[in-house]
């Protein structure tokens, strides 16, 4: 979003207005927004003074005064024939005018910004913006992240951790990110990467301490590693075990962490038992330091799918980089088949899928 001071010069005042113009020529004809809105400048006022919530604010962030805030809004409202702003003691709150307004104006601030952005990169600068899980980039991003330097090396990568799920790509100027689903999302493209496939995993010497072999009634007795993250909906050993028919013991001890990745990280180390995403433990698997305990697994019916916004068209490098993960993920499977397979008898898929549908998607 464009953030900062006011135009002060009249000729780009005048320029900033025709552009802003384009942009929102669907609310307002080009020619006559003008008869409305004498300055571009009441346009940027008014989009910080309804985000904050308040003039004091945004007159700082815009390095006027308070005054002149509040005296740029009373000149768009009698330009415009309307109340913007519903004034109290605490706060302001914006009228319906002034929301449908405020809508309009943020999203064409927000695609003059990405135009003027992309305009401004250094030619031969190819830069794309990635985030994911912190569970996939430790755990699979980032051991074979050498090869794509390798076959892109004019490819600037800025690989970011997302801690939540609602995850807006173009407002947050993303190109690239996972999502956990069925692939119907209608604001994104969207690339099928690897089946949502969850079974419980432990260290060699926590089962050898077992006798050798932990049956599937069994695990509620074992000390089972729990993780919750605080913006995500992931499934837990409650769900897990109840889509196989098992209850779980109130008497089973358990350590309780804050995300996936130190949950598997506390069962690689001997810990206990926690649940592994297929595509997330396969690098522990032939390390050696994870196996399965019993053959149960877990297929949701979802898909992990690689993302983009459909406002913002991918760049070059930015295609390369999902074609480069497509082609690695389906290496992995081709080279481990069992290992992913989705429709052996093993398989319990239908309980589960009760609980996704339920919990909703999630994001990798």
């Amino acid at each position: 979003m464009i953030r900062g001071a006011f135009v002060s010069s009249p000729a780009s005042t005048i320029e900033a207005l025709l552009v802003a113009c384009i942009a929102i020529s669907e609310v307002f004809l080009v020619h006559k927004l003008r008869e409305f809105v004498s300055s571009a400048n009441y346009l940027f006022t008014f989009e910080a003074a309804a985000r904050r919530g308040n003039f004091t604010a945004a007159a700082s962030e815009l390095n006027v005064s308070q005054p002149a805030v509040s005296k740029a809004i009373r000149q768009l409202e009698e330009g415009l024939g309307f109340k913007l702003f519903r004034r109290n003691h605490y706060h302001l709150e914006l009228t319906a005018e002034g929301k449908r307004l405020y809508d309009e104006v943020e999203k064409s601030l927000d695609n003059l910004h990405y135009v003027v952005a992309s305009m401004r990169q250094t030619p031969k600068e190819d830069t794309v913006r990635a985030t994911f899980s912190a569970s996939f980039l430790q755990l699979w991003l980032l051991p074979r992240l050498t090869e794509f330097y390798d076959l892109h090396p004019n490819v600037k990568l800025s690989l970011e951790e997302s801690t939540y799920d609602d995850f807006d790509l173009f407002t947050n100027e993303v190109d690239v990110s996972a999502r956990l689903g069925v692939g119907d999302w209608t604001d994104v493209e969207c690339w099928k990467l690897v089946p949502e496939l969850i079974f419980p995993v432990a260290h060699p010497s926590y089962i050898a301490s077992s006798g050798g072999e932990i049956g599937l009634e069994e695990i509620p007795r074992h000390r089972l590693l729990h993780f919750a993250e605080r913006n995500r909906v992931r499934y837990g050993w409650k769900d897990w075990l109840f889509a196989n028919g098992i209850a779980m013991s109130k008497e089973s001890q358990s350590v309780n962490f804050s995300d996936a990745l130190s949950s598997l990280g506390a069962a690689a180390l001997g810990h206990g038992l926690a649940l592994g995403w297929a595509h997330l433990v396969l690098d522990h698997f032939l390390r050696g330091d994870l196996q399965h305990v019993s053959n149960a697994k877990l297929s949701s019916g979802k898909h992990v799918y690689l993302v983009s916004s459909k406002k913002r068209p991918l760049s070059g490098g930015g295609k390369a980089f999902v074609d480069w993960l497509l082609r690695r993920m389906r290496e992995d499977i081709a080279r481990h088949p069992a290992f992913f397979d989705t429709t052996t008898k093993e398989v319990q898929g239908v309980r589960g899928e009760a609980f996704r549908a339920q919990a909703g998607d999630s994001r990798w």
